[in-house]
């Protein structure tokens, strides 16, 4: 195979690095023209690069016996060149119903999960799918349509993990024309032609009417400036990861930053840190559009308190100098907040789990009075208290309704939901705040640092509880 668009894909192979000596290989066979050409393509390079390759075919339970033609097709042709060919069935309506997605969604997710699986059980470290240079411009526009940002707009990569596109820097006509030259058949998916599919009305619609009307080398021009974005975001996206990880804190299921210091950056760095925060917390990238990265990005201008929704049971919010994003909690969460409860033993340790994720350890002992002299200034990790006022044992728990402490030895007593507020701890938090507390009288709230004046230690105590707060490690 030594045909003029063979050489050319090579050409874009090798200047992209898509093949190395060695490689082993998925490649995705529908039996259409574009799969059946990469194939030939792949076969054609596998004794210079000593590749493995191994064929992977589809049948979407769409189109009956046209699409068991298409199968029984797509074996013979890859055996006939003497490689294996793996065939998956899957009822694609049934499917989409189920995930209530489209059908064209449903068959895609599928077919990368087909080739995952084949991948990884047979050791293979890349996989090959036959997108083309229109398919290029067909992806753009239909990513400007869908709102999803000039990140879109670069379409899709030559590389992409263990992806490759061989095929991305030539047409489809170039591919037709070079299977004729070869005399090698293909199938024709008669769903292609309809305009059921959002992408098949760009192919067969919108797309002619362009190239009729407006530009003839449209594909050419819009995968032209694909290339140029990727160049674009490939630099903003080094940028922004540095900043990210500078100024965002990451838990597991959530995200923090600080809104003085986010405000500062420009809004291209602003929406780009914002989407690296909810992709952590989503777990994935897709469906997360511009949209709602506005809807992040503008709580930088909103009061505290501010809530918005997100996909994947996302929600972002700010609460005063702090914008996070983190996953929703249910009702169920909530109430077993509420009745959370840890008793103390003296001496003894007890393990607290903050909502930042972050564990400590409290060390409790029970010491004389003129033995802690030297720590009764305030210090935040070393907490002293008058045993001695200390009816029943106190226990860490969760906020309560009627909850106080006292702001003073003579007695003034503050809800615990004021001093809530005074410690600017966001609304949402306050509920999962741990608390020392005797009965609905609070000592101590580990997180402030903040002490009853009540149980403060005085010239007239006889015996201190003494609190210790560490990370885990140091004790």
């Amino acid at each position: 195979m030594k045909n003029s668009v063979y050489l050319k894909v090579k050409k874009f192979i090798e200047d992209n690095a898509l093949v190395k000596y060695g490689d082993k290989i998925i490649t995705g066979v529908s039996g259409g023209a574009d799969s059946v050409f990469l194939f030939l393509v792949l076969a054609a390079l596998a004794e210079e690069y000593n590749l493995s390759l191994c064929a992977v075919h589809i049948n979407h339970g769409i189109r009956g016996e046209e699409a068991l033609h298409d199968e029984k097709f797509t074996e013979n042709f890859v055996q006939s060149l003497g490689y294996r060919c793996r065939i998956f069935y899957k009822d694609i309506p049934a499917l989409a119903a189920e995930l209530k997605i489209t059908e064209e969604e449903a068959g895609r997710r599928y077919r990368y999960e087909c080739f995952e699986s084949v991948r990884k059980e047979l050791g293979y470290n890349k996989t090959a799918v036959a997108h083309h240079k229109d398919d290029q411009a067909e992806t753009v526009l239909f990513q400007l349509l869908r709102g999803s940002g000039i990140r879109g707009l670069g379409g899709m990569r030559a590389s992409n993990g263990n992806i490759i596109r061989p095929l991305l820097g030539i047409k489809r006509a170039e591919i037709e024309e070079a299977l004729m030259e070869e005399g090698t058949g293909y199938c024709i998916d008669s769903t292609n032609e309809g305009n059921k599919y959002a992408r098949n009305m760009i192919r067969n619609s919108i797309m002619p009417y362009i190239t009729e009307n407006i530009q003839p080398a449209a594909a050419e021009r819009i995968a032209g400036t694909a290339r140029q974005l990727q160049d674009i975001y490939a630099y903003i996206d080094k940028q922004a990861e540095k900043r990210y990880k500078q100024i965002v804190k990451e838990d597991k299921d959530a995200c923090i930053t600080d809104a003085d210091i986010i405000m500062k950056e420009d809004v291209v760095l602003q929406r780009e840190i914002f989407l690296r925060m909810a992709v952590h917390v989503a777990g994935r990238r897709k469906d997360i559009t511009s949209k709602h990265i506005d809807l992040v990005t503008g709580l930088l201008y909103k009061d505290t308190g501010k809530r918005t929704s997100l996909p994947y049971g996302m929600e972002a919010g700010r609460d005063y100098n702090k914008i996070w994003i983190r996953k929703k909690e249910s009702s169920k969460d909530t109430h077993s907040h509420n009745n959370k409860c840890r008793d103390i033993c003296v001496p003894g340790r007890t393990r607290l789990e903050y909502i930042n994720g972050e564990g400590h350890i409290i060390l409790f002992e029970r010491v004389a009075r003129k033995d802690i002299s030297h720590i009764i200034e305030k210090n935040y990790c070393t907490k002293c208290f008058d045993y001695d006022k200390i009816k029943f044992m106190p226990q860490f728990r969760y906020p309560r309704d009627g909850d106080y402490m006292w702001l003073g030895t003579s007695g003034p007593r503050k809800k615990l939901s004021r001093i809530f507020i005074d410690s600017k701890i966001p609304a949402d938090e306050r509920g999962r705040t741990w608390v020392l507390a005797e009965g609905s009288h609070i000592l101590w709230i580990p997180s402030t640092g903040r002490c009853s004046a009540y149980y403060y230690v005085t010239d007239g105590t006889m015996e201190v509880l003494r609190a210790t707060l560490c990370t885990e490690g140091e004790n």
